[in-house]
């Protein structure tokens, strides 16, 4: 099963040491009845099951692992709002209308985390000091400075270019040639956020069941029917939110998506004057690379950063080397520093590089596809899979990108694929 076989427990994240909210959930017992089961209990379908639970529907998250096992547990912890795509992108792919509301839906996404933070009293570390987006060349730069035109067009405020310097004075590295901060942005404990969405959930009725593993999911006689290692669910409908882990469990979804691993490290604290040197303002960063470098520095004076990973994920602490390095290009300081935690997980990528809301079947849903910008998006996909579920219009009126992603070549076509498209990301960063 893949819960026994990933990497987490070899390689036990930063997170899982340090999260202050406790893990809420309990195994389901035996068989169960709802109105709504929800496949996941990451940010998707912990925040669908609090819109869900707080109109009086009886729901259950079913959880394999423990609640933010996956990449709700895993990621860098960047509170980044908005697509990866421009303003001016999601208007050419989509029309004026939908592209520009589709835009305005971006806007919004850090302040339903915020909002979910503040209504739940989660203790999750948040830091609303912004997101550092410095350009590694002067192409990067130029794309840089296209996304801050666009974002701006329509009045979205809180965006800032920066120049080298400003840039070098933030990031305490001269590796860069400017930037652009987004203030509305920041960062959080991923974990122990992804914790306090399941306590909110369960204090408004919803039921989070952990070490309960789906191992189908059917329809049987107008209901469906999810079988676990623990018991099976019949319920009226049902959202499969395991993104990059939905394997076996809903085809099309499968068919749609690229899982790529992530790797992160963590350093030693550092001491308190080298510390000063990084970040002083405590932002999160990601650079301008198509094959990215994210990062930002813990409380506790700890440098997190990560890139992509091997597509098999790590066996060894070696497969973890060419973070290292690439942490050192741009804080070369760092060199004598320990590394104390080493982790990966997997991204959900599509075709279009959008996340998709699906419904392949009549009552059975799917959200899928977060490309890295999971922590804002996925909360906001969950509040808006409730709010859709609820009115019982499916996909109509939802403003983002609805039916399936386009479809991924499979089996080994796919892998080939995402080897090949890491390679030419490479170069094209190294080039371009």
């Amino acid at each position: 099963m893949r819960y026994q076989s990933d990497c987490l427990a070899r390689f036990p994240s930063y997170w899982l040491d340090t999260a202050e909210e406790p893990d809420p959930a309990t195994p389901l017992d035996g068989d169960a009845r709802c109105d709504v089961a929800i496949v996941g209990a990451g940010y998707t379908g912990l925040a669908c099951a609090v819109g869900l639970a707080e109109q009086g529907l009886d729901v259950r998250v079913l959880e394999g692992g423990f609640v933010g096992w996956g990449g709700s547990g895993r990621n860098s912890g960047s509170v980044i709002r908005g697509f990866k795509s421009s303003r001016s992108d999601l208007v050419r792919a989509f029309g004026e209308t939908r592209g520009r509301a589709m835009a305005g839906f971006g806007d919004r996404t850090a302040a339903s985390v915020y909002d979910m933070v503040d209504r739940f009293g989660i203790a999750c570390d948040l830091r609303r000091t912004g997101w550092l987006l410095p350009a590694h060349n002067a192409a990067g730069l130029a794309r840089t400075k296209e996304r801050h035109r666009s974002w701006t067009a329509d009045g979205t405020t809180g965006l800032e270019l920066l120049d080298r310097d400003a840039v070098a004075r933030m990031l305490g590295s001269d590796a860069y040639v400017g930037g652009m901060i987004d203030h509305a942005c920041g960062a959080l404990h991923p974990l122990s956020y992804a914790r306090g969405l399941a306590r909110g959930a369960i204090s408004l009725g919803a039921k989070i069941h952990g070490e309960t593993e789906v191992l189908s999911v059917t329809r049987q006689g107008g209901l469906w029917d999810l079988r676990t290692t623990r018991g099976t669910v019949r319920a009226d409908r049902v959202l499969i939110a395991a993104n990059a882990y939905v394997e076996g469990l809903e085809p099309r979804v499968e068919r749609s998506i690229a899982t790529i691993h992530t790797h992160m490290i963590a350093t030693d604290p550092l001491p308190a004057d080298l510390a000063a040197q990084i970040l002083p303002g405590q932002q999160t960063a990601s650079d301008s690379r198509r094959i990215l470098y994210y990062w930002h520095r813990e409380r506790d004076n700890r440098i997190l950063f990560g890139t992509r990973g091997l597509l098999h994920g790590p066996r060894s602490a070696a497969d973890f080397d060419h973070v290292h390095r690439a942490l050192l290009s741009i804080y070369p300081q760092l060199a004598g520093v320990g590394i104390s935690h080493r982790w990966a997980g997997r991204v959900a990528m599509t075709k279009d590089f959008l996340p998709h809301i699906d419904e392949p079947e009549p009552g059975l849903w799917a959200a899928y596809g977060y490309c890295g910008r999971g922590v804002a998006m996925a909360t906001s996909y969950g509040g808006l899979l409730a709010r859709a579920m609820l009115s019982g219009a499916g996909l109509d009126g939802i403003e983002v990108p609805r039916g399936p992603a386009p479809r991924l070549p499979g089996g080994a076509l796919k892998s080939l694929g995402i080897v090949g498209a890491t390679q030419l990301y490479k170069l094209l960063d190294l080039l371009d």
